[in-house]
């Protein structure tokens, strides 16, 4: 049998796998709403069903805490931090249209972003659909919260901007769930790129975090320690040069002890006098056979990056999604990929366009894709890292970064979906699109001009969604990608019975 036949036996038995565990996620009861809440949009409330006892049932989520790393220049041992950029972090809620039909908490409610250590308030609203800001500096952190009637539908982007001087660049990344585990994928082994990690802990105790670095030759043994400590409502900054030098394709995996925690990688690039950019990445979803990175907008220069964790090796086939469907890849459409070991496909022969990128193995794998802008090959440039995304269940949304131009991509793999996207102003007007396509086919529309959020929420389908935003620039072009993050809107709780003697 060839290696070609192997692999491809390989991967038809990992479709049926695939087949047969969706199928029976389309069997699974729905979600039952419970009373003492209200329906947005809707009027009254929803009225308490019959409950088993014992049973668990879906409750509207009271308080969502997104957590936002910081700026990543700074407190890193042995680095100046970049000055004259501007960190921001901005944070939303969905639209009530976004909510019609979703059991909410009942009254009023509010949204805040929050420094820390300092403990000092960014900025707070109790109006749905609004954005609020504030500025990041220092190693600090953010946390936003959104409470009460304002916890449902909460979303929160961090935003860095550097005009002139060598890290120029426009760096965005959503702020996260904590969580335990977390890979980042981004960076190159040039002497002169640097990738950053910030590791940050909301937490009150303090905790321990472990950094192994995957390469294309395997796992990189750490030169200077694996172990970093991370204070209580703090966080740390690590050189992963430091860790793996000269790495040209290193995928940062990071596990916590004791605690949960957010994390950015970012990649700093300087060829030689010219800047190429600086981008950060989050969290790519966790390892699985099947990953799609929904926020490929390619126009040149491109990179896919394939990471295998587990110690077997992977036969993995990739290809595009656009807006005509399908597209193979130009060349390493189907690889393999040793276990422990990072592999980069070109992607600088793929014709320019709005993609998403899917990635199918027999093996667990995790993934992200570098986008170029370089409008001439000596003249400066920027860079973008997106990370594979999870489906979106429910909603998704983000802020839209400010003085950028920005384009939305909806994708639907496995079967005919459907979305609705509601972008929204200042003034709090919503402008309502459908999205609507065929299996394995990706639906694209600019953002429209002046909106401050846009949100997804699908219809049908398994829906992802990414957005890339540029600013022009007379210094050549910016710009920043990412995947829109799911958004729980329901807490499972176990109702408190009466015991009557």
């Amino acid at each position: 049998m060839t290696p070609k036949t192997w692999g491809a036996l390989r991967l038809s038995g990992f479709a049926v796998l695939v087949a047969a565990a969706v199928a029976g996620a389309a069997q699974m009861p729905a979600r039952i709403p419970i009373g003492a809440v209200g329906a947005v949009g809707g009027p009254g409330s929803v009225g308490p069903p019959s409950i088993a006892p014992g049973s668990v049932v879906a409750a509207p989520v009271s308080e969502t805490v997104l957590d936002c790393p910081g700026p990543e220049t700074e407190g890193i041992s042995g680095l100046e931090p970049v000055t004259g950029e501007a960190v921001t972090v901005f944070a939303a809620t969905a639209p009530v249209v976004a909510l019609t039909g979703v059991a909410t908490v009942s009254g009023p409610g509010s949204l805040t972003a929050q420094s820390h250590p300092s403990g000092a308030a960014l900025a707070t609203s109790s109006t749905r659909g609004s954005v609020i800001s504030g500025a990041l500096s220092g190693s600090s952190t953010a946390a936003v919260t959104g409470l009460g009637g304002l916890a449902a539908g909460v979303a929160a982007l961090q935003t860095g901007l550097r005009r002139d001087g060598d890290e120029r660049g426009l760096q965005a990344v959503t702020c996260q769930t904590p969580r335990s585990d977390v890979w980042l994928l981004a960076g190159g082994g040039a002497a002169t790129r640097r990738e950053r990690l910030v590791v940050s802990n909301s937490g009150a105790n303090a905790l321990s975090v472990d950094v192994q670095v995957l390469g294309a030759s395997g796992p990189v043994p750490s030169i200077s320690g694996s172990r970093v400590a991370v204070p209580p409502h703090g966080r740390v900054g690590v050189l992963v040069d430091a860790l793996a030098p000269g790495e040209p394709s290193p995928a940062v995996h990071v596990t916590a002890s004791g605690g949960l925690i957010t994390a950015l990688l970012e990649d700093s690039w300087i060829d030689g006098a010219t800047g190429r950019g600086r981008d950060n990445v989050g969290p790519a979803d966790g390892p699985a056979t099947e990953q799609t990175i929904p926020a490929a907008f390619l126009t040149g220069a491109g990179t896919l990056r394939i990471a295998v964790p587990g110690s077997d090796e992977a036969v993995v086939q990739a290809r595009l999604i656009g807006t005509a469907g399908a597209l193979a890849l130009p060349s390493d459409g189907v690889v393999r990929i040793p276990g422990g070991t990072v592999r980069d496909i070109d992607l600088a022969a793929v014709p320019p366009g709005a993609y998403a990128v899917q990635v199918r193995s027999d093996r667990p794998v995790v993934a992200s894709v570098l986008v170029q802008r370089r409008p001439t090959p000596e003249g400066p440039s920027d860079l973008g890292w997106a990370a594979a995304s999870p489906v979106i269940p429910e909603l998704a949304g983000t802020p839209v970064p400010p003085g950028t131009t920005a384009t939305l991509l909806v994708v639907g793999v496995g079967e005919v979906w459907s979305a609705t996207v509601y972008a929204v102003s200042a003034t709090g007007e919503v402008t309502t699109l459908d999205a609507t396509a065929d299996a394995d086919t990706a639906w694209v529309s600019a953002v429209p001009a002046g909106a401050v959020s846009v949100w997804v929420r699908p219809t049908a389908g398994a829906v992802r969604a990414g957005l890339v935003a540029e600013a022009s620039d007379a210094g050549g072009p910016l710009v920043t990608v990412f995947g829109l993050e799911p958004i729980t809107l329901s807490t499972s709780e176990r109702p408190v019975r009466e015991v009557r003697r």
